[in-house]
């Protein structure tokens, strides 16, 4: 399908090539039109995304980087063939009047980038949404996760990915799967912005990213940066367990000495003894094991080593299955996700065979209608592990897999 893709000459970034190359690699054949709209963002703007790149030491290829039109070479086409469809990613208020139907995202429901930027610069991630010349209703993408609001390039690096995600699902699914509910409609900013309120909405950003460096400082010197915890109580029977609520003070931390965290505990009772699996993280390393511990008159034992890797391992789902005991633990960095059957409990694991290709996070199996399911956090291009869900099925414990055909189902 050939597809035109409308760009501002003064607003261009890596995710505007990313997008071109996935859409060629899916088979479309995309074109290049460049918009007569010239504003280039406020100083203020490119003054933070650029501070947020040279801390991290951010390579060419992070969807945040600022690029040039010659980048675009390969793409452009002066032609006056048609296209099938025309995806306007410009930073105009107006819709550029084409042959055929035309296709714009929505930020907050603004199709205007300064709203994006005005929900990025005040630490929040905005709802996207497709808005589709041929159809009376949006189509939902959904809102993406911000795993460090207080990092611009970060944010817009995950928010354009899950919009890149979401433009591909709708070309290659025939939109459907996409529309929103009857009734329903993704939230509307009415007010896009202008170069004055981005400079303010600026100004707080890096006012309110001062106060909470020198917070994170003092937590540091004080011994109270976050970390991750694993905690425990005692209850009489299930009646003392009441959802929604949680009481800090009734539970006890499982020592971690300062050296190593834990994390993703997974219970398997034997014997009448509860063994517990976690997700252990040294400080020295980050390289995450597998670490097993049982307790033992109602007070845990010292976790010990079960299960390493060259990837860092965390998430160690176990269960019984078939006169067996299986781990599916993390490994979202070594490309898949790994069935290990238990050939001496607790500590003796062997790998079975790769279930799943693909970065997946926090595995969980369960069965529904005779059916074999798992659940996990999915990822795409470069944006936050935390808010998309995949689904997967199969027949039998080994598979083959399947993924769900409207994956990301959330």
């Amino acid at each position: 399908m050939r597809i035109a893709v409308l760009l501002d000459r003064a607003r261009l970034f890596r995710w505007h090539t990313a997008v071109l190359d996935a859409m060629a690699e899916a088979g479309h054949t995309p074109v290049v039109r460049f918009r007569d709209t010239a504003e280039p963002l406020p100083i203020s703007v490119t003054a933070i995304l650029d501070f947020d790149h040279a801390r991290s030491h951010a390579g060419p290829e992070r969807f945040s980087q600022h690029i040039k039109a010659k980048a675009f070479d390969a793409f452009i086409d002066d032609t006056a063939e048609p296209s099938a469809i025309t995806i306007d990613l410009s930073s105009s208020v107006t819709v550029q009047r084409v042959a055929g139907p035309v296709l714009r995202p929505l930020y907050d429901g603004s199709p205007k980038d300064y709203a994006l930027f005005h929900c990025l610069l005040e630490r929040r991630a905005p709802h996207l949404s497709l808005w589709y010349s041929e159809a009376a209703q949006a189509f939902d993408i959904g809102q993406p996760a911000l795993d460090e609001p207080s990092q611009l390039a970060i944010s817009f690096d995950q928010t354009t990915s899950r919009l890149i995600e979401g433009l591909l699902r709708f070309l290659s699914t025939g939109n459907g799967d996409l529309l929103l509910p009857h009734g329903s409609a993704p939230p509307v900013h009415l007010s896009p912005g202008t170069t004055a309120s981005i400079l303010k909405s600026a100004g707080g950003f890096v006012s309110s990213r001062t106060l909470r460096k020198a917070r994170r400082l003092g937590d540091t010197f004080s011994g109270n940066s976050p970390r991750w915890h694993v905690a425990w109580r005692a209850i009489a029977d299930e009646r003392d367990i009441h959802p929604g609520t949680l009481n800090l003070a009734d539970y006890h931390i499982l020592g971690d000495d300062a050296a190593r965290t834990y994390a993703a505990p997974c219970i398997v009772v034997r014997d009448g003894a509860a063994h517990v699996f976690v997700a252990e993280l040294p400080e020295a390393t980050s390289v995450g094991v597998i670490s097993h511990f049982v307790f033992d008159s109602d007070r845990p034992g010292v976790p010990t080593h079960v299960m390493t890797s060259e990837q860092s391992l965390s998430h160690p789902f176990v269960f019984e299955r078939d006169g067996e005991l299986w781990m599916l633990p993390e490994q979202a960095n070594g490309g898949g996700l790994d069935l290990y059957r238990c050939t001496r409990f607790p500590d003796q694991w062997q790998l079975e065979r790769r279930l799943i290709d693909g970065a997946l996070h926090d595995a969980t199996l369960f069965d529904h209608d005779g059916r074999l399911w798992i659940t996990a956090g999915c990822e795409a291009f470069q944006s936050s592990t935390a808010d998309g869900m995949a689904l997967y099925w199969a027949d039998r414990l080994l598979g083959p897999w399947h993924a769900h055909t409207h994956n990301p189902v959330v």
